[in-house]
């Protein structure tokens, strides 16, 4: 039943999943679950329609797991890396700046697809046989999974911004931001969405939402629209094959964030904000104690749009949710991971709410920036300039640094542990096993130390007995 892969895909909750009815447009594609994509992971926030939740588990001890990894042959810091995908072979999908990858479970690399003077920035999607990403010269393109040879290229507008979004599909039209031009408050962004045909490139529709995108992330609540947040928290849902606007709902006019919205089995989407504009400078990091500014995490009825619940975060909330059942709570869940990334002496924490009401639920506080750049910035800022040649400018240049969120996105395992890495360099996996709304302790808290930061996009990818995820120097294969 629907039901019942609903509960499955949150880690067995209740029948009703914490609603009396569940969300009809959640049962309208639930049942459509084995006909869905047979990739285990086929993109950075997982797989439709149960969004940064797999069915599958993996070790806690992260620490004791590692199967293999991988960086430059020519070392660490040779190019940059943002997110992965898992195909049914579990092989492994890697986006880089200088290209795509692809190897094989046990850490052979099958091919690269090497795309500069272009650069790849997001997280990858695999779809039908072909691995989709766009580049900051703005182009969007297909490659064929079996051998990464290009299937089609389209050139969608003159730049795609530097940040680190999704390549997203669904039902055969791919999803882009695309147009990085100057824009308040933040100066550059991506002010465009664009859907393609997957088959053939072809540019379906451009929507023009109120404000830019950030990390650009589309979810999927049914199999006709899709939904997505701009840089200030407004919610848009949208006609998959039209783009037609359904409704838009919520926001904070003037601010930014590059955090991004989740979909939950309850018929919600979840979309966060600041609640401070940015200095008038333009720059966040001139506003008086950045780390302590609060933000807002709110919930929204897929249907109309409309506020169900909102509640204030202590911290940024720099980064998209995951909905889902967690380690020792009944019920749905929302992860929120919080932080004002890049700044010396901001502490990271991971905040947890009841998915229906807002309430917390637990919290980790997790590590401190110690010094004046995130993990493996400053070490890899001489040698990315050079082999990315990197210029600065306005718009920049290639990217030299990795300057990312302050969390990787998260992942719910069916168990309920949340997965995710760190600035500082630690990957973690967290649990409340007593229920006392603390996560410490040996029990509750297991990392892994890679010794660089994490991009917003680089969400571990589950499959079966194991789990890939990329910092933004190497990636990391964990096994049973």
């Amino acid at each position: 039943s629907a039901v019942a892969l609903t509960a499955l895909a949150v880690g067995h909750c209740t029948a009703d999943c914490d609603s009396p009815i569940a969300s009809s447009v959640f049962l309208q594609t639930a049942h459509r679950q084995q006909r869905a994509e047979k990739y285990p992971w086929p993109s950075g926030r997982g797989r439709f329609p149960f969004f940064a939740v797999s069915e599958h588990n993996v070790p806690f001890h992260v620490n004791e797991t590692l199967a293999w990894s991988w960086h430059h042959p020519e070392g660490r810091f040779h190019t940059l890396t943002y997110g992965t995908a898992i195909d049914n072979d579990l092989n492994v999908y890697l986006s880089c700046a200088d290209g795509m990858r692809k190897f094989d479970k046990d850490g052979e690399l099958l091919w690269e697809h090497i795309c500069m003077p272009e650069n790849f920035m997001n997280a990858p999607v695999i779809y039908e046989g072909k691995v989709y990403a766009s580049d900051t010269m703005g182009g969007v393109r297909a490659l064929d999974m079996q051998t990464g040879e290009r299937v089609w290229m389209t050139k969608v507008s003159k730049d795609i911004g530097q940040d680190n979004g999704f390549n997203m599909v669904h039902h055969g039209v791919v999803l882009t931001a695309a147009g990085f031009t100057a824009a308040p408050p933040e100066g550059f962004a991506n002010k465009y969405v664009k859907a393609l045909n997957a088959s053939t490139g072809d540019i379906l529709w451009t929507y023009q939402p109120d404000m830019p995108v950030w990390n650009f992330l589309a979810l999927f609540p049914d199999d006709s629209s899709l939904v997505f947040q701009d840089m200030s928290g407004t919610v848009y849902r949208l006609t998959l094959v039209t783009g037609q606007l359904m409704w838009k709902a919520g926001g904070l006019a003037g601010t930014w964030t590059d955090g991004g919205a989740a979909l939950g089995p309850s018929g919600l989407v979840y979309a966060v904000n600041n609640n401070h504009p940015p200095s008038p400078s333009g720059s966040q990091f001139d506003m008086p104690d950045p780390p302590t500014i609060p933000g807002t995490l709110s919930a929204y009825d897929v249907h109309d749009g409309s506020l169900k619940w909102h509640v204030t975060t202590p911290r940024p909330p720099n980064n998209a949710p995951a909905v889902g059942k967690v380690y020792g709570w009944d019920g749905l869940s929302v992860v929120m991971p919080l932080c004002q990334q890049a700044f010396q002496g901001a502490t990271c924490d991971v905040n947890v709410y009841n998915a229906n009401t807002g309430e917390p639920r637990w919290v980790f506080h997790g590590p401190t920036q110690k010094g004046p750049n995130q993990a493996g910035d400053f070490e890899g800022f001489a040698t990315r300039a050079v082999v990315l040649n990197g210029t600065g400018g306005t718009p920049p240049g290639p990217r030299v640094a990795c300057v990312p969120n302050g969390w990787s996105a998260p992942t719910i395992t069916a168990d309920g542990t949340v997965f995710l890495g760190n600035e500082e360099g630690p990957f973690f996996a967290l649990r409340d096993a007593d229920g006392d709304g603390r996560v410490l302790g040996e029990d509750e808290v297991s990392s892994f130390e890679t010794k660089a930061a994490f991009s917003g996009s680089s969400s571990p990818a589950v499959a079966p007995q194991m789990m890939a995820v990329a910092s933004c120097d190497s990636l990391f294969v964990f096994k049973r």
